[in-house]
C-alpha cells in the first residue's frame, strides 16, 4: 500500500507495495465469488433513501460484514465501490452492533475508502472498532509502540493519531517510572501528526452517534 508522507497527507508511491497490492487484488478476486449470488442480483438504487437504495438481503450482508474485523468488507468494497457511500452512512448506526475489533490495516484502508463520505458518526465508531490498549501489559504496550513506530507510514492518518494519542493515554495512566514512560513513549515521539479530519465531538448525544447528528 501507498505509503503517507509525514508532511503531509499525500502518499508516496512505492514500487513493491503496489505490486503486493495488485497480487493481494487477485487473490481476493477468488474470494469473493461468494458475494456475488448477492450483490450481482441487487437492486442498486443511488437515489433512494438510506433504508431503500439496497435490497433487505444486501443490507443484511453488509450489517455482518461491518460486524466483523473488516477485512472482507473491505474486500467487497473494493469490488463493489458503489456500495461505499451506503455503507460509510451505515456507520452512524454501528453503535448497537457487538464488540468484535476491527483489523487495524482494514480499517485503514476502509478510511481511504470512506474519505469522500466522511460523517463524525462514521470515523468515531470505526475507531471504536479498533484494538483497545486498556488491557495490554507493559510489555505488550511496549511492543505496540514499536508496531505503531514501523506501520504509522502504511496507516491512515486518522488511525495512526488515535493510537499515539491511546499509548500517551495508556503510560499516564499507570504508576511507571520516568524511564518506563520513556522506553514505550520514545518510539513514538518522532511521528508527525497529520490532522486530517475532525470527529470529536462534545455534544450530549456523542456517546450514542445517533442517526440525526451531522
Amino acid at each position: 500500500m501507498p505509503e503517507y508522507s509525514k508532511a503531509s497527507k499525500a502518499r508516496v508511491p512505492d514500487e513493491t507495495s503496489e505490486y503486493s497490492e495488485k497480487g493481494r487484488l487477485r487473490a481476493a478476486g477468488a474470494q469473493i465469488d461468494r458475494y456475488r449470488i448477492i450483490l450481482d442480483k441487487d437492486n442498486f438504487q443511488p437515489e433512494e433513501p438510506h433504508w431503500r437504495r439496497i435490497s433487505k438481503n444486501t443490507v443484511s450482508l453488509f450489517q455482518v460484514l461491518i460486524d466483523q474485523d473488516l477485512h472482507e468488507l473491505v474486500m467487497v468494497l473494493e469490488h463493489y465501490p458503489r456500495y461505499i457511500e451506503w455503507v460509510c452512512e451505515h456507520f452512524r448506526y454501528a453503535y448497537s452492533y457487538s464488540e468484535n475489533e476491527a483489523s487495524i490495516d482494514a480499517a485503514s484502508r476502509l478510511l481511504e475508502l470512506g474519505e469522500p463520505f466522511f460523517t463524525k458518526q462514521f470515523v468515531r465508531n470505526l475507531v471504536r472498532k479498533l484494538p483497545r490498549l486498556d488491557a495490554m501489559e507493559l510489555e505488550a504496550l511496549k511492543t505496540f509502540a514499536e508496531t505503531v513506530a514501523a506501520q504509522h507510514g502504511q496507516w491512515h492518518p486518522i488511525i495512526t493519531n488515535h493510537y499515539c494519542d491511546a499509548i500517551g493515554e495508556s503510560v499516564e495512566s499507570r504508576k511507571l517510572h520516568p524511564l518506563q514512560r520513556l522506553a514505550i513513549t520514545g518510539k513514538i515521539a518522532n511521528i508527525a501528526r497529520i490532522d486530517t479530519f475532525e470527529y470529536d465531538a462534545e455534544d450530549r448525544d456523542a456517546v450514542l452517534d445517533i442517526p440525526y447528528m451531522n
